[in-house]
């Protein structure tokens, strides 16, 4: 009898390998033949198959021969890994011809931990270009469907780790978040997606080009997953399981949130999210941050001129610049502009002391409440072709932007549908708080059920 992955979340499956109840290479079977059977998702550059399968082979040899396992949290879990983490011995190509025939010679810190853990690479997911996008349609592999509406973007640049765990292709996946790059396609997709603090996880081995904002983070289908995920990346082994209890806290509501531009569905679903936690004893308290509506065009500022600083040290290793897609070479050409003589004042410094704005708003707003509510993304998932469009990415990235300009951890969890799409509610936590939030996530995703 064929077993049935989509019953398992990366805890379950851990636990019923370690118990003997799954074998980890027939779960591993079952994983790939789920790529291979939604190809035209689109969700992978590149599958492990041999590797993988030879890894769940040899861990299901141990386990029959009676070797221990006690440490290992991940033990046989297929991870999906974005292709701008260093995989050793596997191409890593950030979705660019450029570095197409590039092969690193180590794993990135993350992948070494998932390793220790006994989880399992299972492929290198797909992105915007560099991951400079937000609807994984920049990238030079091709656009990643929607699992749940193909005719509809993934969001981006991690849509392809994103949509792999909401086709069941894998139980968790890794992701990168600069601007939103993991809440955004969590709530496109409709599955869970932290962004830790800045700095929570070790980020060596990871082609990144905006050292101050860049963050790994984490996709799965539940925030159990994800806190279990968290603790193996971080080295964070105090973090106690979720218990969905959240009756006395207090969550605050911006103003500015409730005024910003949203569709209907999405300004529901905050309404009722709202109406939820109250139910659930939670205290909603209205606070205020003036400078939201400044929070995108201070970050595409500063993260345009960063990028084409750290790019240089790509184009030297590789000048072959002509294999770049316009999306890339637009966003240095921003980052040239904006510091380039008289701008570097006008623009680049004057962000900057944005930048220093919107952290001590958000952490005020922070000092009387014990997280923030907000939508993940104005609207649900747009039809391909359409994120094209700089005001439906505006409207898609203004919820998100700001949080990473603070450095604060936040997670999308799904919470309610538009036209048959998922809507993403955003909790954003004080540094360090993420067992806090994805705690009120599973106490939101739980009052849905």
């Amino acid at each position: 009898m064929r077993m049935n992955i989509s019953d398992y979340t990366a805890v379950s499956l851990a636990a019923a390998i370690a118990n003997v109840e799954v074998s980890p290479f027939d779960a591993m079977t079952e994983y790939l033949g789920k790529i291979r059977d939604d190809i035209l998702l689109n969700n992978f550059i590149n599958v492990c198959v041999d590797q993988a399968l030879d890894e769940a082979e040899r861990i299901g040899r141990d386990i029959k021969n009676g070797k221990r396992f006690d440490d290992k949290k991940l033990l046989g879990v297929p991870v999906a890994v974005k292709d701008n983490i260093c995989t050793a011995g596997v191409q890593t190509t950030c979705a660019s011809r450029l570095l197409s025939k590039f092969v690193p010679d180590d794993d990135a810190e993350v992948i070494s931990r998932l390793k220790r853990a006994g989880a399992i690479i299972i492929g290198k997911t797909n992105m915007d270009e560099f991951a400079f996008g937000s609807a994984n349609e920049y990238s030079a592999f091709g656009s990643v469907r929607n699992a749940l509406d193909n005719n509809c973007v993934a969001g981006g640049s991690s849509g392809g780790s994103a949509n792999s765990v909401a086709a069941g292709e894998a139980p968790l996946a890794l992701g990168t978040d600069t601007g939103g790059s993991v809440r955004q396609p969590a709530a496109f997709c409709g599955v869970v997606g932290l962004k830790p603090t800045y700095g929570a996880i070790n980020s060596r081995g990871v082609i990144g080009l905006c050292p101050s904002m860049e963050q790994v983070g984490t996709l799965s289908k539940t925030c159990d997953d994800a806190l279990l995920l968290f603790s193996v990346l971080s080295g964070r082994d105090e973090l106690r399981a979720l218990d969905g209890s959240v009756r006395g806290i207090t969550v605050g509501v911006a103003k500015e949130f409730l005024q910003a531009e949203k569709s209907d569905g999405v300004a529901r679903a905050f309404e009722n999210a709202i109406g939820q936690l109250k139910a659930l004893g939670v205290n909603i308290v209205e606070v205020s941050v003036p400078s939201f509506f400044a929070g995108l065009p201070t970050y595409h500022v500063l993260s345009s001129a960063e990028a084409m600083h750290s790019f240089r040290k790509v184009v030297d290793a590789y000048p072959d610049t002509v294999l770049l897609g316009d999306e890339v070479k637009r966003r240095m050409l921003t980052g040239a502009t904006v510091t380039d003589g008289e701008n570097y004042d006008k623009l680049y410094i004057k962000a900057a002391k944005v930048r220093t704005v919107i952290t001590a708003e958000y952490d005020k707003a922070l000092s009387c409440c014990d997280a923030l509510l907000s939508p993940t993304a104005a609207t649900v998932a747009s039809p391909i072709g359409g994120m094209t469009d700089p005001q439906q990415e505006h409207m898609c990235d203004s919820y998100l932007a700001p949080v990473s300009l603070a450095g604060l951890p936040a997670v999308s969890v799904p919470f309610g549908k538009e036209n048959g799409l998922p809507i993403g509610l955003q909790i954003i936590g004080k540094r360090n708080a993420e067992r806090e939030i994805l705690n009120i996530g599973k106490a939101l995703m739980n009052a849905v059920r």
